[in-house]
């Protein structure tokens, strides 16, 4: 089986758990999802299912859509409720009430977080260092120095507002760390600052409303690779040549495709190949194991 399948993910449960579940409902070992959530976060986990694991790499994922619900009466290691939370006194709750709205919390989003930022990413997170997990090293009480890396925040809302509970949608860029957004607002308005609850709502054009309940799963709700790469992605040629290709032979001659751009090649239902047009030749740049 060759697929790509959208999953619901739940909560308190790893991305790699839910592979693991779908491990044994396919009988299938080969398998990967395109952007790890934490165990904490719910929402959409797109995986790609044997051969297709190879094409991970041309999904269109920049663009990610989260909303998460925040909390402004404590902090956190974890940046989250992962990890137990120091909650402020009741007098900075008081000040902080009579002083913030949502208005102000919007302007100084805006102002702070919009379009190209840096951040550190959370200790508590799957990010390797030294060929471990952030999250591990500091579970065995090693010392863990966390890099600043830029990401992009493309939009951020506030949903609602309603002291210390506050509700966005934030859209982002691969890799960015919505729990890292919380702890740096934290030195801007002296708060404590943790995500409650987190939801990843959309991937690219991909929504959550179209993936499945992890426990409901069935093996025939697939995501056809024109939905994920686009129709004019794809090229269909005939049996000798995708025997060709598959040899990773060269073939010269004039083919109706843009210059040095990648395109999959379907043989009737299934991707076997990534080939490329340069000038007069057609290279294969990928086979695929079906």
């Amino acid at each position: 089986m060759h697929a790509f399948y959208l999953i619901d993910k739940p909560e308190w449960i790893t991305s790699f758990g839910v592979l693991r579940e779908l491990r044994k409902k396919l009988g299938i070992k080969k398998m990967w999802h395109t952007g790890t959530l934490d165990p904490l976060a719910t929402g959409l986990l797109l995986v790609a299912v044997w051969s297709y694991t190879r094409l991970i790499p041309y999904f269109e994922k920049d663009t990610k859509t989260y909303t998460c619900t925040i909390w402004l009466d404590g902090e956190s290691d974890s940046y989250d409720i992962d990890t137990p939370v120091r909650y402020i006194s009741d007098e900075q709750k008081t000040e902080l009430k009579n002083t913030l709205s949502q208005e102000k919390l919007q302007k100084i989003l805006e102002e702070n977080f919009l379009w190209e930022i840096e951040q550190i990413p959370p200790k508590y997170s799957a990010l390797k260092i030294w060929g471990k997990k952030a999250i591990d090293l500091v579970r065995e009480w090693k010392e863990v120095t966390m890099k600043k890396r830029k990401a992009t925040v493309h939009s951020i809302k506030i949903l609602s507002f309603s002291f210390p509970d506050i509700e966005l949608e934030i859209s982002v860029s691969a890799g960015t760390y919505i729990r890292s957004i919380a702890a740096d607002l934290w030195s801007i308005i002296w708060s404590g600052w943790y995500i409650k609850t987190l939801r990843r709502t959309q991937v690219w054009k991909l929504s959550v409303s179209d993936a499945q309940i992890l426990d409901d799963f069935d093996a025939t709700e697939v995501v056809t690779p024109e939905n994920l790469f686009g129709a004019q992605k794809m090229i269909q040629f005939d049996d000798n040549m995708i025997r060709r290709l598959g040899d990773g032979l060269v073939t010269t001659g004039e083919f109706d495709m843009e210059l040095d751009k990648d395109y999959l090649v379907k043989n009737w239902d299934f991707i076997t190949n990534v080939v490329r047009y340069n000038w007069s030749e057609l290279i294969p740049v990928k086979k695929l194991a079906i």
